[in-house]
């Protein structure tokens, strides 16, 4: 396999691209945004359009956390759960309105990159979520059927239209929704920053916020040269790990180290065999698969290291460019040019929180591995609701921070079980179906 490059395809290919000043002065705002990825930026951009006065700062550069490095996949869904597990959570009324949120934040997604011109090489293309065995797609339809409950447009393909869809014989049957795609995120995250600023609101850069104090009604946010004072903060740091005072979301979440990479560029053959209408994808597996074809024509692929990250950059490769060949026989041998990685953030149980450390002080933690779609959909409610003074209604209830018991050891855990959820993974491919819409 050739040596893989350190840094990201997104960052080889974006476009937009900006730079802003570090904070050197004292700043006087309504709001306080911290933190440069998507959500942070959506929320600031509904805000600023609001009429608000906003300001942004990004302890690195715009886009550098998981906003920037993710897969790209614009997902209509939730990772593990579905709209009973969100109802429960949440109570019938808000977990109504956030079961909406998620159906409806592929839309948003590409509706500002149209509305904001984001060249992105944004595609709307579909999403498939793929049984990568027979016995899985009952368990397929019973999803579907929940959130077909709440107006989800997609549809249950059989194995033989799923084949056709995906290019591989390893599927048995798939949820189509045409609402999902994929798109460059770093291209996308630099794009909602232009349209911040051309909103008028200040960006800085490379300006971490070391202490965020109250000021009697308002908050005093300081960097390393500067300061803000605002009414509100939002701190939209999520998976980037403990910052501000020790981050007061960081213990409520556990951190998921995630590599992706890219292949070479695909041949003809290639391209008209693998996901051919251009849908993105993501199976059913414990350790799973995703996949898109982007603009350029790359297959763009992640993983988790099971076990330990000691090396990972250099022998993770090597076990997924095994899977991505069986998966896709005409990649074999498959291989790599960029390889990099990135930091998600899960809850226990897979939902996105909006903690409050103190009135006027939210923390949300959203991603859970869906980063695109709904930070993007959940940071434009909490604009909205930091911009009409908390009257808007939120979709999610706001919280005291719930620390993680034994945070350290929880931390370590999904990557220490994934061998086991691999190995479920190769038992349920060898169990007999019982029949369903699965089959060809």
């Amino acid at each position: 396999m050739a040596s893989p490059r350190v840094a990201s395809l997104w960052a080889a290919t974006a476009r937009e691209a900006a730079s802003y000043p570090a904070l050197e002065y004292d700043l006087d705002v309504d709001i306080a945004v911290v933190g440069g990825g998507i959500h942070g930026l959506a929320a600031a951009l509904t805000a600023a359009e609001a009429g608000r006065r906003v300001a942004v700062l990004e302890a690195f550069a715009i886009g550098h956390g998981a906003s920037g490095r993710n897969g790209g996949l614009v997902v209509p869904s939730l990772p593990r759960v579905g709209p009973d597990e969100v109802i429960r959570a949440f109570g019938q009324e808000r977990g109504d309105a956030f079961i909406r949120v998620v159906l409806d934040a592929p839309n948003e997604v590409f509706g500002l990159v149209r509305r904001l011109g984001i060249d992105c090489g944004a595609r709307q293309s579909g999403w498939l979520n793929p049984a990568h065995a027979p016995s899985l797609v009952a368990s397929l339809e019973r999803r579907l059927a929940a959130w077909r409950r709440f107006g989800s447009p997609a549809t249950l393909l059989s194995a033989a239209e799923t084949r056709r869809r995906i290019g591989s014989a390893r599927f048995h049957g798939a949820i189509a929704d045409p609402s999902g795609g994929h798109l460059n995120p770093l291209s996308y995250t630099r794009g909602l920053a232009r349209a911040v600023a051309q909103a008028g609101a200040p960006i800085h850069e490379g300006s971490p916020v070391c202490r965020i104090e109250r000021r009697g009604e308002r908050w005093r946010l300081t960097t390393h040269a500067g300061s803000v004072t605002a009414a509100r903060v939002l701190q939209a740091s999520n998976a980037q790990g403990p910052g501000v005072q020790g981050d007061p979301g960081a213990s409520g979440t556990v951190p998921l180290v995630v590599y992706e990479l890219a292949t070479p560029v695909l041949t003809g053959e290639q391209r008209e065999t693998i996901l051919p209408g251009g849908e993105a994808m993501s199976d059913t597996r414990n350790n799973l698969f995703a996949c898109c074809v982007e603009e350029g024509g790359r297959l763009v692929t992640g993983g988790m290291a099971p076990l330990t990250q000691f090396g990972a950059a250099r022998w993770l490769p090597v076990l997924l460019a095994r899977r991505l060949g069986r998966i896709f026989p005409l990649l074999a041998p498959a291989r790599f040019d960029f390889v990099w990685s990135g930091r998600a953030s899960l809850t226990p149980d897979f939902l996105p929180r909006l903690f409050e450390p103190a009135p006027g002080w939210i923390v949300p933690i959203t991603c859970n591995g869906r980063g695109v779609a709904l930070s993007t959909a959940l940071g434009a409610r909490v604009g909205r609701w930091l911009a009409t003074d908390g009257a808007a209604e939120l979709p999610l209830p706001r919280s005291a921070p719930h620390p993680i018991p034994l945070h350290p050891i929880a931390a370590r855990i999904p990557q220490w079980l994934l061998p086991l959820g691999m190995l479920a993974d190769a038992q349920a491919e060898r169990r007999t179906p019982r029949g369903g819409a699965g089959t060809p």
